[in-house]
């Protein structure tokens, strides 16, 4: 049963286009990287600290990968031992001690040294032997409070996270604390690992220095004082640090969790973590297991026995804390006894277990007859340089971008990005770093305009936030996508500047026309290689690409759209995401009824309908339904079309709630003139 066969060329192409080929992987690392680091500063400043881990972070970009965060304040520093004190200042600093004795390993209470000024932290002490301890249990909930009350009021407790869904995918967010010091029960792993040789020496001192968090959470439910020790950071450098086929391993190891062994019991008794654990440890304990394309199923095959092994003895320990048995109260007893013998009769079944999971089967069932095919692992034979560049578009579309609060942050952003621009980036880091300039860019624009709509009469300096708000807006398209024209076509309409604001259009719609362009997924490859070879990645964004249209809640674009602004937001929903071609028609016809042009205002309505109902090449996906009925209601409803309106808003009324806006449909109905009759 442990004759494993080898991989075919076609199963490994199959598996790298399922998790990504090594350049696929390193732009989507550069691209989160990057952009964490742009906006670092930003976030430093109104006193938190964040950083994206989980399998997002490490590369991956499974259906069922999701978005992690941790966020801690930077002025509270963790310190391992009282000598460690004379590093940090007080008050400006909040020191905390970690203390473990009499706790399980991997576990610690927190001893608040010097006081705090958040409030969240200050209600969450508790006195215990004349000192004041930060309790888990109390932080947790505080923070849930301040989660829901900041943005997601649905959010809920996941462990030690406030869960809520985030771009339509579910989102954890760590309320935690950082220390820069590395933890004394954790210094056994320095040595063991620079006998082993893995990780690299750089990375291990890389990983020394980063330190850990704790996270609020106890070694059971009852403890409400017990904090984790995590160390999410290292662990990302020690994925980060795998060679490709480890990554593959990883990657196929994940798959075969969720939907086998888990699909299987129907729980998930086994997590993830459990999984990158077991990989960590064969990687540096079985030097000679030889990890290339060709063994990639030994590898696996390798893995999958020690993780059966660990279950058998009821003990599967922490990578850096050896003596913290992570099975010690979730693996035990009959679940145990039932999880075994699961993985012994999938063991039983050999390598061919595989083909029990729907995503890998396609790949791998030719692999496991045919045992004589070789393997080609250049990355021209992977992937197309199009595809490399599909993949990064895909990848930079998908950022969250933090909006600017003040002209402050502007000023130390800007500060920030002038020292990154001097370090030797990449083509892809380049690009992400432009299109954050692009949103940061718009982003103060937007908030200049919406204090001069405060000042009623300062006439100077409207006039003169206004052209400063023209020119970033005009250098945010310069350094955006294609559609970034529409957000200033939108600025100059609520301005009303309604000449200037279609002429924007215009010049946006010839932008957006070419069919090597971007738009709803679709796009004529062919034209795109004839027309974008060898341009350089950042022209690209600039020519042929277009993203969704986000009108964040903190600001207000157009007036039209405000009540769906404030009932979105009061869901937990931080943007309305508008598709660039509705938004496009949406402003023609609104420009032109403002000038009182009834004909080319009909005609544009009339092409905001055919985009709905009749484009081809083009379609509103499901969750944008809601928000393009909508709009394509206030339309008609300022065209006086009320019955055609009053049509649409049952239409949006009708699609699936991505934007919870069906408080505010329900408010436009009644308001139509006799019901829209």
């Amino acid at each position: 049963m442990d004759c494993i066969p080898r991989l075919s060329s076609t199963a490994y192409v199959g598996l790298c286009r399922e998790l990504g080929s090594p350049t696929e992987v390193r732009i989507r690392r550069e691209v989160m990287d990057t952009e964490e680091a742009a906006m670092k500063s930003l976030f430093i400043m109104i006193g938190c600290d964040k950083m994206k881990s989980g399998s997002k972070r490490e590369g991956f970009r499974l259906s069922f990968s999701d978005y992690d965060f941790m966020l801690w304040p930077p002025d509270h520093k963790v310190i391992c031992d009282l000598s460690q004190i004379c590093l940090y200042r007080i008050p400006q600093h909040t020191v905390i001690l970690m203390e473990c004795d009499d706790l399980p390993p991997g576990f610690t209470r927190l001893n608040l040294l010097s006081p705090s000024k958040n409030p969240n932290i200050r209600s969450s002490c508790v006195f215990r032997n004349d000192e004041v301890n930060i309790s888990s249990a109390l932080f947790r909930s505080s923070q849930l409070q301040y989660f829901k009350s900041w943005f997601f009021p649905y959010a809920l407790h996941h462990g030690p996270c406030s869960t809520c869904v985030l771009e339509d995918n579910e989102a954890d967010f760590a309320f935690c604390f950082q220390s820069k010091h590395w933890p004394i029960k954790a210094l056994p792993m320095i040595q063991r690992c620079r006998q082993q040789g893995w990780p690299s020496e750089t990375v291990l001192m890389e990983i020394i220095s980063g330190g850990f968090h704790v996270v609020p959470i106890g070694s059971t439910l009852e403890n409400g004082e017990e904090w984790r020790i995590s160390f999410s950071q290292a662990e990302q450098k020690l994925v980060y640090s795998m060679d490709h086929c480890q990554f593959l391993c990883y990657g196929l190891f994940k798959i075969f969790l969720k939907e086998v062994i888990n699909f299987q019991n129907n729980t998930t008794i086994i997590c993830s973590y459990y999984i990158k654990t077991c990989i960590f440890w064969v990687i540096q304990n079985e030097p000679s297991l030889t990890w290339t394309p060709v063994n990639l199923l030994s590898c696996f095959w390798k893995c999958f026995k020690l993780l059966l092994y660990w279950v058998r003895v009821g003990e599967c320990p922490n990578f850096f804390i050896p003596e913290n048995n992570m099975f010690r109260v979730k693996v035990t007893g009959s679940v145990q006894d039932a999880l075994f013998r699961q993985l012994y009769d999938l063991y039983c079944k050999g390598i061919s277990c595989l083909l029990l999971s729907e995503t890998i089967r396609p790949y791998l069932s030719q692999a496991i007859v045919n045992r004589k095919l070789i393997i080609c692992t250049e990355e021209n034979s992977l992937i197309s340089s199009t595809e490399l560049d599909f993949s990064f578009f895909k990848e930079v579309k998908g950022l969250i971008h933090k909006s600017i609060d003040s002209i402050e942050e502007f000023k130390v952003y800007m500060k920030y990005i002038k020292k990154i621009i001097t370090e030797n980036l990449t083509p892809y880091q380049t690009a992400t770093l432009q299109l954050s300039t692009s949103a940061v860019l718009r982003s103060i624009a937007l908030l200049i305009q919406n204090k001069n709509h405060i000042l009623k009469n300062c006439n100077k300096i409207q006039y003169k936030s206004t052209k400063v708000s023209n020119i970033l807006l005009q250098l945010s398209c310069k350094f955006g996508y294609v559609s970034d024209f529409l957000y200033l076509a939108a600025y100059l309409y609520r301005d009303c500047r309604f000449e200037h604001s279609l002429n924007c259009l215009r010049k946006a719609q010839e932008r957006m026309s070419p069919p090597y362009c971007m738009r709803g997924g679709n796009m004529n490859v062919y034209m795109y290689i004839q027309c974008m070879t060898g341009i350089p990645l950042s022209r690209k964004i600039r020519r042929a690409v277009m993203d969704n249209i986000k009108l964040q809640s903190d600001y207000t674009y157009i007036n039209e759209l405000v009540l769906e602004q404030k009932i979105s937001r009061k869901h937990g929903m931080p943007s309305l995401d508008i598709q660039p071609p509705v938004m496009l028609y949406m402003l023609f016809t609104l420009n032109h009824h403002r000038l009182g042009d009834t004909v080319r205002s009909k005609k544009s309505l009339q092409d905001l309908q055919n985009l709905m109902l009749y484009a081809e090449g083009f379609n509103v996906p499901n969750y944008l339904r809601d928000i393009s009925w909508q709009i394509m209601g206030i339309c008609q409803q300022n065209c006086g079309d009320y019955s055609g309106s009053f049509r649409s808003y049952q239409y949006s009324f009708q699609q699936e709630p991505f934007h919870f806006i069906q408080e505010a449909t329900l408010l436009r109905m009644n308001a139509l003139p006799h019901g829209g009759l």
